[in-house]
């Protein structure tokens, strides 16, 4: 849901932005109050997905391609990219430091270190596979093996990037309801205007984009997500000015299809009003794929909360069951490890683990294991003896 949200957060300030850079007042403080806000989106966009950043410029760069023509437009985007550039200099600071800090080089992403390190996350399709340069422990390597197998070792191929375009077009349903796809049918009819057409053309430049990553989630093009909402009104629009036989049916149908929005969004949103209820858990088997998880179903928040209600540092041994899911990680550490007041580790056993206890010895030291239900959180000893209460 953070991904979703601040993608949909930057792409609102960077598709708002652009459009009235070209329509705003000549006066500088229109212009200049239009380049801060593209700016801003941009750097969140580079904050948190900094490889659909670079698909997020493109997009911009194809909106301005006509006004380029025009010497009064070009020098007005001139001083516009000015100050998006000066807006996006924090970012740039930010990310050097978090490289400096996280991986120990000014100029290397924490990814480009764990690929490095761990072999994961993965390359881009047209790349060969990494090659982990670290012992893995067996979650590790079961994550690494996953990771592979999605990526293959066959070198990209049409047919193949073809391929998984089109199987993934099914995942766009994250965006829409059911009914909209009669109103995307109709936002076909806008595309001979230059605005709509760049919109698909966006749509286009992500699709494509995200395409060369051997995995897909609905986060990685949560930016055009203003796009999707703009393509459904824009439809609803067209289709409304629908006749048949010199009747206004068009009307009717948008209203139909809103309605039928209306009723799919409050009937699932009203089960989850009463999540407890037998009625609700029983229906709930049959939702949508596209819902977003709330409330704590990990057990993670209950985890966090307990140990920040615990004075002074902490070192947590995360201990996975046999049947632990792979995909479920629990560690995950600050930049700045040492430095941090709790720090999480794998249980490597009783050797490894005192190694860390004399690393760290003035940390509260703690096991949790997160198979159970809910995740157990104790003291670590030679038997654990206490318990840290979490909450349900």
């Amino acid at each position: 849901a953070n991904h979703l949200s601040r993608g949909l957060l930057s792409s609102s300030l960077v598709f708002g932005a652009v459009p009235r850079l070209l329509e705003s007042k000549p006066r500088e403080r229109w212009l200049a109050r239009e380049a801060i806000l593209l700016g801003i989106g941009l750097t969140v966009q580079w904050l948190t997905r900094p490889y659909e950043c670079i698909l997020l410029v493109a997009c911009v760069l194809v909106y301005f391609l006509p006004a380029l023509r025009k010497p009064d437009e070009a020098r007005k985007l001139a001083r516009a990219v000015t100050v998006v550039v000066l807006m996006m200099l924090p970012a740039a600071a930010i990310t050097l430091l978090q490289n400096k800090q996280a991986a120990g080089s000014w100029t290397t992403l924490p990814y480009m270190l764990s690929r490095y390190q761990y072999g994961v996350p993965t390359t881009f399709t047209t790349q060969p596979n990494p090659v982990p340069h670290r012992e893995l422990t067996p979650p590790q390597q079961l994550e690494y093996r996953m990771q592979v197998s999605f990526h293959g070792d066959p070198a990209e191929t049409v047919s193949r990037f073809l391929g998984r375009l089109e199987y993934r077009v099914r995942f766009y349903r994250f965006f829409f309801f059911a009914p909209l796809y009669l109103a995307l049918a109709a936002f076909l009819l806008a595309l001979r205007e230059w605005r709509f057409a760049w919109v698909a053309v966006c749509l286009l430049i992500f699709a494509l984009g995200v395409n060369f990553y051997p995995f897909f989630f609905p986060h990685y093009i949560a930016t055009v997500t203003c796009l999707f909402l703009l393509a459904s009104v824009t439809g609803l629009e067209r289709l409304s000015r629908l006749t048949i036989r010199s009747l206004p049916t068009g009307p009717e149908a948008a209203q139909l299809i809103l309605l039928l929005c209306a009723a799919h969004f409050l009937f699932w949103y009203g089960l989850h009003l009463f999540d407890q209820q037998p009625f609700s858990m029983a229906l709930r088997q049959y939702e949508t794929w596209d819902a977003i998880n709330h409330g704590d179903p990990a057990g993670r928040a209950a985890i966090q909360k307990a140990l920040a209600e615990v004075p002074g540092k902490q070192l947590v041994v995360v201990r996975y069951w046999p049947q632990h899911i792979f995909q479920q990680e629990w560690v995950y550490n600050a930049a700045d490890v040492d430095g941090a007041r709790v720090v999480w580790a794998r249980d490597l056993g009783t050797d490894e683990n005192d190694k860390l206890r004399r690393y760290y010895p003035d940390r509260t030291i703690w096991l949790l294991e997160p198979d159970a239900r809910p995740p157990k959180l104790s003291r670590y000893e030679a038997a654990p003896v206490s318990t840290l209460r979490v909450a349900p």
